[in-house]
């Protein structure tokens, strides 16, 4: 029994929110309108021939300021917290409708009235007409505040499912025993030919795992922490590769780049794919070159890094999990319309160019 409420709350849900029924949401509230309007029964005063017609008016008037309500009116105010703004708007949006209405009706239609030409129309009557176009349209910002929370809901759980999933692929591609290993086999050569060095190495490895343990898990981190990050990363993997070399340059445009701050690990995905498609069996020279762009309100990272000569260009674009994850989670993380992407895979090299707000 459970699970058929399950069901039910579900479809209802969907029906709701899934693009795939708009259309028929859409004529359920028009035909709900059209229910209301009929049983109103205000053309009964008015000649056979002429009700119709203003039926007709009647009912495209409201629809025009239901959907002036719902795509115009609660985005630009309801939606930004500008209630107060929300309210009075409407309010004039009602009047508005309903004096074009007494127009239409008082002057084009009073030579229909049955009574003959009657232009009356009393004050109680308006104000009550202005309460029922009030409530209804009330009703249909309260319908799309119940879509934009499912919606939001369903956007913060699957974020939250993902960012599960990231972590445990993180914990999956953490720093492995085997890396450790060889790091510390390295360390231990350097400390004999080049301690300042090997010193060094040490101090990124320590910086490195402690990202990882600590502030990866926050759910901000800022960026001067990340390009740390991504900083002692490559060098670590310089060390371990020849014929290898990168470059990070930051941009800041912005009054204070410590101050910025971003989810954590949201570019690391990027330059773990660059590491593994710049890797040259052949031991050709390769590079990773790195930009951070920052103003006021957003951040451009561009990543480049060089490709073998008989890549597949195909599996380097699509074949990795993680740029697939990580676009999922910009998807979640933003609008839209609030960041671009761009993955461009040529013959010798890949790019990828990120612009998110900050």
């Amino acid at each position: 029994m459970k699970v058929y409420q399950h069901n039910k709350n579900s479809g209802i849900i969907n029906f709701l929110v899934d693009a795939r029924y708009r259309f028929f949401r859409h004529m359920l509230l028009l035909l709900w309108l059209f229910s209301l309007l009929s049983n109103a029964n205000f053309t009964s005063e008015f000649t056979e021939n002429s009700r119709y017609l203003l039926f007709l008016v009647v009912f495209l008037t409201f629809v025009t300021m239901i959907y002036i309500n719902m795509y115009v009116i609660v985005p630009l105010f309801f939606f930004r917290g500008k209630y107060i703004a929300y309210f009075l708007t409407v309010v004039l949006l009602c009047i508005l409708g309903l004096v074009f209405l007494i127009v239409i009706i008082g002057d084009l239609f009073a030579k229909y009235h049955i009574n003959g030409p009657h232009k009356n129309f009393e004050i109680n009557e308006y104000f009550a007409s202005i309460n029922f176009v009030m409530l209804f349209i009330l009703l249909t910002t309260t319908i799309k505040l119940l879509q934009r929370w499912i919606k939001d809901n369903n956007r913060m759980s699957e974020l939250k499912t993902l960012t599960m999933n990231l972590e445990l692929n993180e914990l999956k591609n953490q720093i492995t025993p085997h890396f450790l290993f060889n790091m510390l086999n390295n360390i231990k050569a350097l400390i004999r030919n080049d301690a300042s060095k090997a010193t060094d190495i040490i101090v990124r490895l320590s910086d490195l795992l402690r990202y990882q343990l600590y502030e990866s898990s926050n759910e901000k981190v800022r960026l001067t922490s990340e390009i740390n990050f991504i900083t002692n990363f490559l060098s670590l993997e310089k060390v371990r590769r020849d014929h290898f070399d990168f470059t990070i340059q930051t941009h800041d445009n912005s009054s204070d780049l410590k101050m910025v701050e971003i989810p954590p690990n949201l570019f690391m995905p990027f330059v773990e794919n660059a590491v593994k498609h710049s890797a040259d069996i052949m031991e050709n020279e390769n590079n990773i070159n790195i930009e951070f762009s920052i103003t006021e309100k957003e951040i451009y990272f561009s990543c480049i890094n060089s490709v073998c000569a008989d890549q597949d260009i195909s599996k380097n674009l699509y074949g990795g999990l993680g740029l697939k994850n990580i676009t999922r989670r910009l998807q979640l993380l933003y609008d839209k319309s609030d960041y671009t992407l761009e993955i461009s895979p040529s013959l010798d090299q890949y790019s990828i160019n990120l612009k998110i707000p900050i």
